[in-house]
């Protein structure tokens, strides 16, 4: 699986978003190239005014150096496709001529690829295959390409979007040097937690439990900024609930205890 800013995919839910935002964007000028034996000929769908696409996800995380790699060997492969089928394309694209063959993928690393992109394009406007239209060129677009249909798309095909929180080492690290509620409350919570159990090493115990808590809080913040901009009205339903939660806090927070962590596991299970 790989993971981005707008969700963890494979392959085969890649495409699936990829192709219900190009429906979205271009609508009946749209056409989809299904993949059928001996494969989907170099290209995965186009538009009557000469775009085609190809998709393509990486099986895993790859560095930026194998990303890479396995983009431009991808580009490469499938522009072959062009001349070795050109007879079978011509049938599916009629009079129209490519203008533009997109890749479209999760996430852009390195400039190299664009490099590469600007050398096929020059390559393929000498090799004089009738369906490439004269100012043939090859471009390679993220996943903001497909904004602002993203959104739909993953409600479609990934109902359940995976995001991973990607939080500021330096943030997590630099926090006990600043002046900060969030530690100082978070401090004042464990402590009071331990403070009733004898531990031991209780500064120790507090330390470990405020780092957990503030990468959290990181992690959330990142994940919620994500949600916002690719799911407004879930994120907008989120907020709510939020703020009913915040409400159960406060009131279950005005009595009290004489064993703050029964009131801890009480309250997160209700929250649950």
């Amino acid at each position: 699986m790989f993971i981005t800013n707008y969700g963890t995919y494979n392959g085969n839910t890649w495409e699936s978003v990829c192709q219900i935002c190009f429906k979205q964007k271009y609508g009946d000028e749209y056409s989809e190239v299904k993949a059928s034996s001996p494969g989907d000929h170099g290209i995965e769908g186009f538009t009557r005014t000469g775009k085609v696409f190809q998709c393509y996800c990486p099986n895993d995380n790859y560095s930026s150096n194998k990303l890479y790699g396995e983009q431009r060997d991808k580009i490469t492969k499938d522009l072959g496709k062009l001349k070795i089928y050109e007879k079978q394309l011509k049938l599916l694209l009629g009079d129209v001529k490519i203008k533009k063959w997109i890749f479209v993928t999760p996430r852009i690393d390195k400039n190299e690829l664009i490099k590469h992109c600007t050398t096929k394009t020059n390559e393929y406007r000498k090799l004089g295959i009738d369906i490439l239209d004269k100012d043939f060129e090859v471009i390679a677009q993220d996943a903001e390409f497909l904004l602002p249909h993203l959104n739909i798309a993953l409600r479609e095909v990934m109902p359940k979007v995976l995001f991973n929180g990607f939080s500021s080492n330096e943030d997590e690290i630099n926090y006990k040097d600043t002046e900060s509620s969030l530690v100082d409350n978070s401090n004042y919570k464990h402590k009071q937690r331990l403070s009733n159990n004898n531990v031991k090493n209780i500064n120790q115990k507090v330390d470990n439990f405020t780092d957990k808590t503030i990468k959290h809080f990181l992690d959330g913040k990142d994940v919620l900024r994500k949600w916002h901009n690719v799911f407004p009205s879930e994120y907008e339903r989120f907020v709510r609930i939020v703020s009913q939660v915040e409400e159960k806090v406060e009131e279950e927070c005005s009595f009290s205890t004489d064993d703050y962590n029964d009131w801890y596991f009480d309250f997160y299970g209700w929250c649950s």
